[in-house]
């Protein structure tokens, strides 16, 4: 009789632990969310974004005293613009990227139909003509046309 209570009990007290660290809620990175946004896009951060659009001008840049990016962009031709042989700025139709890791500076210019996904803590500008952000997973805020661009902190919401 007692081997059939000491598994259970022994399980139980091991899941107790994971049980308690997971109710509990620890800060992490933020996250933004962007869809169909025709406009622009500056993300100043720490993480990674993926994103696409119908048409664009892609600009990627590592910040100073960072480790080194390296951007996967497919759609575009790339253009070095400080003679380091990587490409720092895209342009092209049906353009898709992906930025993991590192600090960066992401500019979206004159985007049709963006879509992206950002995580991580920095900061964030929007400004266009039509399309809608989620910040945290909050409530999707529309972009409102004209100036001055949406600008915000990309970090993590309050526990």
């Amino acid at each position: 009789m007692r081997p059939r209570i000491v598994v259970p009990v022994t399980l139980l007290v091991l899941a107790l632990p994971i049980a308690a660290s997971a109710g509990m809620r620890t800060p992490g990175d933020g996250t933004l969310s962007v869809r169909d946004l025709d406009g622009y896009v500056l993300v100043q951060a720490k993480g990674g974004v993926i994103g696409r659009c119908d048409q664009c001008s892609l600009f990627v840049n590592e910040l100073r005293g960072a480790e080194e990016i390296l951007p996967v962009v497919s759609g575009a031709r790339g253009i070095d613009i400080d003679q380091d042989d990587a490409s720092e700025r895209f342009r092209g139709k049906d353009l898709r990227w992906k930025v993991i890791g590192g600090s960066f500076t992401m500019i979206v210019r004159n985007g049709i139909d963006v879509d992206l996904s950002a995580v991580g803590k920095g900061r964030v500008a929007i400004f266009g003509s039509k399309g809608s952000y989620v910040l945290n997973g909050d409530q999707a805020i529309l972009v409102a046309p004209g100036p001055p661009p949406v600008q915000f902190l990309l970090s993590p919401t309050a526990p």
